[in-house]
């Protein structure tokens, strides 16, 4: 599948090994960019092994591409008007821990190119893709609301519904809520004393919803994110009981939000 975006024209294409340094760098060389995936990026080891997993797999090309059907894999966007520049990234595959004959859709946008209605105009080609390619009865995708609200309403506006919700532990394993948790623990890290708060606020909530999925107990979970602040910050009254409260949030509101476009309600979304 080859096309342009509806909104912005960016187009659209199956990803390339060629592709790799790119993602490394635009997407999990970038904090905030790779803050809302399950990989730990703290070192460029890190972001190359995490770009790997997906091209190796999903890439036309990729080296351990078996011949993937025709509605799964990797898509590159790209700005036309800006040589060729790379946008953002694609991908469907089979996610474990959905229902059988499903598929999950993810993105990830380079922070230049934020707002600009990228995640929603590649949902749609993408559920068009499936639907006409496959006989895939629905297409799920997950999103953190607490951390990312914006991409919450992305999905409800695009007409997926809520769905039971899939934990991180059935769906990748403790080994890689391990990895969540040491990118998160690497983030608090790096805070400086000015404009920390919503990074750290991110950092809490999450941490909080692996405790939730009993990778660590909580109070142990405050104290790691407070050993992990640099300097001063984790003396302070202020900062230790935003930590707590936050991290309270995070448990309380455990892992993703599950969203799920059936093939009927894209039909008779697509026939409006």
């Amino acid at each position: 599948m080859e096309a342009n975006l509806d909104r912005s024209g960016y187009r659209m294409r199956p990803s390339l090994v060629a592709d790799r340094s790119e993602v490394a760098e635009c997407i999990f060389g970038d904090a905030e960019v790779a803050k809302t995936l399950v990989h730990n990026v703290s070192s460029r080891d890190g972001a190359l092994a995490a770009t790997d997993a997906w091209i190796d797999t999903l890439a036309v090309d990729g080296r351990r591409n078996t011949g993937n059907a025709e509605h799964i894999g990797l898509w590159t966007i790209r700005d036309m008007s800006k040589d060729n520049q790379f946008v953002g990234i694609r991908g469907v595959f089979v996610a474990p821990g959905l229902p059988h004959n499903t598929v999950a859709t993810f993105v990830a946008v380079a922070r230049t190119y934020w707002g600009r209605g990228v995640s929603s105009d590649s949902s749609r080609l993408l559920c068009r893709h499936v639907f006409e390619r496959s006989d895939a009865d629905a297409v799920y995708t997950r999103v953190w609301p607490k951390l990312n609200p914006a991409s919450d309403a992305v999905q409800r506006r695009l007409g997926f519904v809520p769905a039971e919700r899939h934990t991180l532990r059935n769906t990748f394993g403790e080994e890689r809520m391990n990895e969540v948790l040491e990118f998160d623990l690497w983030r608090a890290s790096k805070l400086e004393n000015e404009g920390f708060g919503e990074t750290l606020r991110q950092v809490s909530i999450r941490i909080g919803q692996l405790a939730a999925e009993s990778l660590l107990e909580p109070r142990q979970a405050v104290q790691r994110i407070l050993a992990a602040l640099p300097g001063g910050l984790a003396q302070s009254d202020d900062v230790q009981a935003k930590v707590a409260d936050d991290l309270q949030l995070g448990f309380e509101n455990p892992a993703w939000a599950t969203y799920r476009m059936s093939r009927d309600n894209w039909a008779a979304r697509e026939h409006r």
